[in-house]
């Protein structure tokens, strides 16, 4: 997967738009027999799932393999009212150390987002989310509770973009839980990105769509600033540049290729070539995937943007696509330590909550969205298609 740009097709849809900013970018005994029912249909067709993450070489050779310290990280899958009930929408999330919390993007369950044209509508029927952990078979949980930071107003300039899922039912006990970063010492850091989404080559971009199930994969990449320090340097290439942003609490990074004219964070002064092979760029359908720094979340992937935006030519095609020269965005962990923590501990009420027995409906959705899968693959021999936003 391209690490850098977020969330999205039959399967995965992670969320686009914003305002200022134009980004690529959801217990009965019952629900626990349909949960189980749904966890052996994905088991027997885990192995033909379309794969995932934008990476800088071949993208087979990047796919997380259980048993490697990644089964906590999750894919969230939520229907959309404005899209055909066979289109779920996709993001990742990771598993906290209750084994009951999932930390990802707030962007992936609100109303409402931004672009430059004013507000978009979106949707979701969030008595549908579930969460997909493979550890090692692949197991299906609906969630129960919402915790959407209450300064995320859908402006990804500005933060905020977190929020926390809390599962109807506790996690696999093989699902690795994770702890958060607390230092403040992530510019200069390589940190690892783990997520279901779209994937491909950084030459080409994120051409190769996600499914839900999808296939997770991982690599690299360095914090080299923070979003506001960016900006303020983009003023003096670009005068006109957005000002109002969330200073220091979403880290940024580039998408190295090794070459100087595809280094963005070159032109501010901060040359680095990258990782070699091992570089890595978000795409859509990572939203919300945990960046880690020593094990630790030190980062949520948020968004993206072609660094045309900016001013600079390091983008090989100008497009938002994940591809060599862009910049990916994600929100700073440490900077909401303590909401995380306050939530974990029950301070803070859901912003939403499935009602009690509702979870059954839920995992009818998720069972129905895998027979559909099943179905189309018989019929076409082809993989669904999905809309996924990061």
């Amino acid at each position: 997967m391209n690490i850098k740009t977020t969330a999205k097709e039959i399967s995965a849809i992670t969320i686009s738009a914003l305002k200022k900013v134009n980004f690529l970018h959801l217990a009965s005994t019952s629900a626990s027999v349909l949960i189980s029912a749904v966890s052996v249909f994905v088991a027997v067709d885990i192995s033909d799932r379309a794969e995932a993450i934008v990476v800088t070489g071949d993208p087979n050779d990047y796919i997380v393999k259980l048993g490697t310290g990644y089964d906590g990280v999750g894919q969230i899958g939520i229907q959309r009212v404005d899209l055909p009930e066979d289109m779920i929408s996709s993001c990742t999330g990771s598993l906290l150390p209750t084994g009951l919390h999932i930390l990802t993007a707030a962007h992936c369950f609100t109303q409402n987002t931004q672009d430059l044209e004013g507000a978009i509508s979106q949707k979701f029927v969030t008595s549908n989310a579930i969460v997909n952990f493979e550890s090692p078979t692949l197991s299906s949980i609906s969630a129960s509770e919402f915790y959407i930071h209450s300064d995320w107003n859908g402006d990804f300039s500005e933060g905020n973009d977190i929020a926390i899922v809390k599962l109807a039912n506790p996690a696999p006990s093989e699902a690795d839980r994770y702890d958060i970063y607390r230092n403040t010492d992530e510019i200069g850091q390589v940190a690892t990105l783990v997520g279901y989404g779209k994937t491909g080559n950084g030459n080409t971009g994120d051409t190769i769509s996600a499914n839900f199930p999808g296939t997770k994969r991982y690599g690299q990449n360095v914090y080299e600033d923070f979003l506001g320090n960016l900006l303020e340097n983009a003023k003096q290439i670009t005068p006109n540049v957005i000002s109002e942003v969330a200073g220091d609490t979403v880290l940024a990074y580039d998408f190295d290729n090794g070459l100087a004219i595809n280094d963005a964070f070159g032109y501010f002064g901060f040359p680095n070539l990258g990782l070699g092979l091992n570089e890595v760029n978000s795409a859509p359908g990572d939203s919300g995937g945990p960046i880690f720094i020593n094990g630790l979340i030190a980062g949520i992937t948020s968004f993206s943007r072609s660094t045309s935006f900016f001013g600079i030519p390091s983008d090989i095609d100008s497009e938002v696509n994940s591809s060599f020269g862009e910049f990916s965005f994600d929100t700073r962990v440490s900077s909401y330590a303590s909401y995380i923590d306050d939530v974990l501990a029950g301070k803070i009420a859901p912003t939403y909550k499935i009602p009690e027995g509702s979870t059954v409906v839920g995992s009818v959705f998720a069972l129905g969205a895998l027979a559909i899968h099943s179905r189309f693959k018989r019929k076409a021999k082809q993989k669904l298609k999905s809309k996924v936003f990061r």
